[in-house]
Parts: C-alpha cells; sequence; structure tokens
C-alpha cells in the first residue's frame, strides 16, 4: 500500500492533487487542519490529507475442489470485489471522484451502507471504519459544494445576485467612508460620519465629488473644538508650560510661540526651562532667548519656579520649557506635577507627534492629564502622510488643539488651530476639487 500526505488550502483541491497523483481510486485515510510556514501558531491554516491507493488488491484465496467448501468469510470476500465498482459509483465517486477501498460493503436501501457478511470483528470494525469515512469525505464534499462561490454564467456575466453584491460594495454610500479610511481615522469614526452622510446627501450629491468632500469638511469642522490662546487681552499675565514625551518637539515650538508674540504683541516675555534632564535642551533655549533678547531662567525644584514666576510677574507672557517623561515613567509625571501645581495658573499644553501611533498618544493623554491639561499641540504634521489621527485623538480624549507645526523654522512652522483648516489639513481635496 502506498500512503503519502498532501498539503492545499481546501479540501476541493486537495481531492484533486490526491486524484491526479493516486487516481481515482485512492483512499482518505484522514483529513486535518494544519499550521504551515515559519510563523508557528501566526502561520496560515493549511488542510492536511492522507491518502492511500494499493493498486495491487490481492486476488481471493484459490478454490480446492467445489465452491461450496468456501468459508463464509470467503465467499464474502468475492461478493465485495465482485461489486466494489457498484459501490463506488453509490457513494464517494459522485461526490468526490476517489472510490473507497474495495473491501467496502455495497450500499444498502436508503444509499446507506450495509454490514458486510463475515465472522471476523476485526473485520467487521474495519468495514466500520471505512464506511464512517467515506460517509464524512461525502459529507465534507457536500459541504464545500455548497459554499463554493457560484460560477460564471455563459459570455462571462455575473449571476444577478453577484452583480447586486458589487453593485452595493461600490456605491456612493461607501465612497465617504473609503475616502475617511483612506485618511487614517479609525473604523468606528469613518462609519458614523458615511452613515451621517448618508442621511444628508442624496445619490446625486455623492456623485458629485466637490459635495463630498464640502461635506466632510464641514463635518469634521464641527466635530473639532479648538482652542488657541487670546493674546488681544494683555490685563492679566499669561503662562503656558509645554509638557509631554521626549523627542516631539517642545523646546522649538515654545520658541515659535515666542518669536510669534514677539513680532506680533511685545517682547514681554520670559521664558523658563526645568529641563535639566538635558544640557542640550538648556542651552538651546538660551540661543533662542539670545536671538530674541529675551531673559532665560533655569530652575530645578518647584519653589525656583515659584521664585523665577514672581521675579518675571510684571511681564505679559511666561513660556516654560519641561523635560520630555514617559508616559509610563509614573514618577517622573508626579514629579512634573509638584512643579505645576494648580494655584500657580499654569495653562498645561500637551505637545504630541503628529507621526505616533494612536494608542501610544492615548496613553500620552492619558498619564499627563494628571497634571492636568489645558490644551493640545501635535507637532510634525509634514512628516505625516495622514492626519486622520488629529481627529481620532480629540473625539477619544475630548481636549481642544491650540496649535499644529508643519517643520523646523522658526517663527514660521506653526499654524493656530482654525477647524476648517484643520478639517482640510485632514481631508485635503484632491486637485481640481472646489466646494462652497
Amino acid at each position: 500500500m502506498q500512503v503519502k500526505v498532501f498539503e492545499a488550502a481546501d479540501m476541493a483541491s486537495g481531492l484533486r492533487k490526491v486524484r491526479r497523483e493516486l487516481g481515482p481510486d485512492a483512499l482518505i485515510l484522514s483529513t486535518r487542519t494544519v499550521k504551515s510556514g515559519k510563523l508557528g501558531l501566526l502561520g496560515k491554516n493549511t488542510l492536511e490529507i492522507t491518502a492511500a491507493i494499493d493498486k495491487q488488491w490481492p486476488e481471493p484465496p484459490p478454490v480446492s475442489g467445489n465452491s461450496a467448501s468456501l468459508s463464509r468469510a470467503d465467499k464474502a470476500y468475492r461478493h465485495n470485489s465482485q461489486n466494489s465498482s457498484k459501490n463506488v459509483k453509490n457513494t464517494a465517486e459522485n461526490d468526490a471522484g476517489l472510490s473507497p477501498h474495495p473491501a467496502v460493503a455495497a450500499s444498502g436501501p436508503g444509499g446507506g451502507f450495509g454490514n458486510p457478511t463475515v465472522d471476523s470483528p476485526a473485520l467487521l470494525r474495519e468495514f466500520d471504519e471505512l464506511r464512517n469515512m467515506v460517509k464524512g469525505l461525502a459529507g465534507e464534499i457536500s459541504r464545500i459544494s455548497s459554499s463554493a462561490p457560484p460560477l460564471e454564467t455563459p459570455a462571462g456575466r455575473l449571476p444577478i445576485h453577484n452583480l447586486e453584491h458589487k453593485l452595493r460594495s461600490s456605491s456612493s454610500g461607501n465612497i465617504v467612508e473609503e475616502i475617511l479610511l483612506n485618511r487614517g481615522i479609525t473604523n468606528e469614526a469613518a462609519r458614523i460620519i458615511s452613515t451621517f452622510a448618508g442621511e444628508r446627501l442624496n445619490e446625486a450629491d455623492l456623485a458629485d465629488a466637490g459635495k463630498v468632500y464640502g461635506f466632510l469638511h464641514t463635518t469634521l469642522a464641527d466635530i473639532l473644538t479648538v482652542n488657541t490662546p487670546d493674546f488681544s487681552d494683555n490685563s492679566t499675565q499669561k503662562r503656558m508650560a509645554f509638557v509631554g514625551p521626549t523627542g516631539v518637539g517642545k523646546t522649538t515650538t515654545l520658541a515659535k510661540i515666542a518669536a510669534k508674540y514677539l513680532s506680533s504683541q511685545s517682547n514681554s516675555i520670559a521664558l523658563i526651562t526645568i529641563d535639566t534632564y538635558r544640557i542640550a535642551a538648556v542651552e538651546q533655549l538660551k540661543v533662542y532667548g539670545e536671538i530674541m533678547h529675551l531673559p532665560v531662567e533655569v530652575v530645578i525644584t518647584p519653589q525656583q519656579l515659584k521664585e523665577a514666576l514672581d521675579k518675571h510677574r510684571g511681564k505679559e507672557l511666561i513660556l516654560i520649557d519641561t523635560a520630555g517623561r514617559s508616559p509610563h515613567d509614573a514618577l517622573s509625571i508626579i514629579d512634573l506635577q509638584s512643579f505645576l501645581p494648580p494655584e500657580l495658573e499654569i495653562d498645561n499644553y500637551l505637545v504630541l507627534s503628529a507621526t505616533t501611533r494612536d494608542n501610544e498618544l492615548l496613553e500620552a493623554y492619558a498619564q499627563f492629564n494628571q497634571i492636568p491639561l489645558h490644551s493640545t499641540i501635535f507637532t510634525k504634521i509634514d512628516e505625516c502622510s495622514r492626519l486622520g489621527v488629529l481627529l481620532n485623538i480629540q473625539v477619544q480624549n475630548g481636549n481642544p488643539i491650540s496649535y499644529v507645526t508643519n517643520g523646523q523654522r522658526v517663527p514660521e512652522d506653526i499654524l493656530e488651530a482654525d477647524k476648517n483648516q484643520l478639517a482640510q489639513l485632514i481631508i485635503p481635496s484632491p486637485n481640481g476639487i472646489v466646494h462652497d
């Protein structure tokens, strides 16, 4: 007997392999699903089929004397061998194109397999196993046939239910969702906005790219919340602290805001840094201060910060730089809280990089909000190809956006948050598309 193991993506293709290599008389011994490839449990599911073929099925034992001297088992064996082709036709051949072992007994009334007329319990058990195996194979093939995609009709036309599915999946109602997903907006938010679009826009509107993008910009502008500092009122001192993870551009952002204020308001500004972890950060802020002729204070303790604020109580604007803290370091967040207590009336701006993954940004917000936070600034939007993150994070935490930065230049590469402009950044209109 020749036994061979086959691997295939599904039962149908596996059976074709078995028949091609072992012929129509092959016997399916077992089937199971295994993981293939080098990824172990992360590999793809593969169907493993064990099949066998015995082309030299032994002839019945020679007859000595007349046929009456044959044992009951010999007669059953000969009877089964003579009727094997009939058994195959009635069972697996019609379904799978494969024949069971010739020892399988003929099917009885109603299509079921009868018991072979032999006395050997071992043979009976073997026949029962083969019978159940062929039944299972027929059922599996029937299941595959019922779930297989319908074949194309003549002339290459799809059946009507496939055509309906194709039209439904490419209908204008899904265009909105596709645009949103392509811009990095989460599945849930894209689905909600797409449903809203289906309620507000008719089919003609959905077919008009200008109206679709106009609707999206208006909708996103309604969802977004912005909060930019009001520098026109100089009756009270404004204090802004910049907090966030390492490497997001807090010091450069502070310098941009200082330079903007210097050019549009006055030079009544003081810079303070509590970023004593990095010598380079302190030196960088000192360089900015020298260029803009602004005082720079370096503080190490919360008490020194209070003294610096008191020293510059006559200034209109105080900008405070802080060391980058890991959201996973609870102690560093507590340490930062000690510098920025509520009684100092400091507005704390969370600075985040738009290139960071959504889940990490949400974690950073959750940790730094213990301070608590006043607003959010997104940096490095020029390095991010999909700005759906701006909407995703705000929908999750509700913290307004104050600024976005789009480069390293000081002070040019910073924009005050504007709802309509942010909507355009998140969903830019294609070239040539104009809407009201």
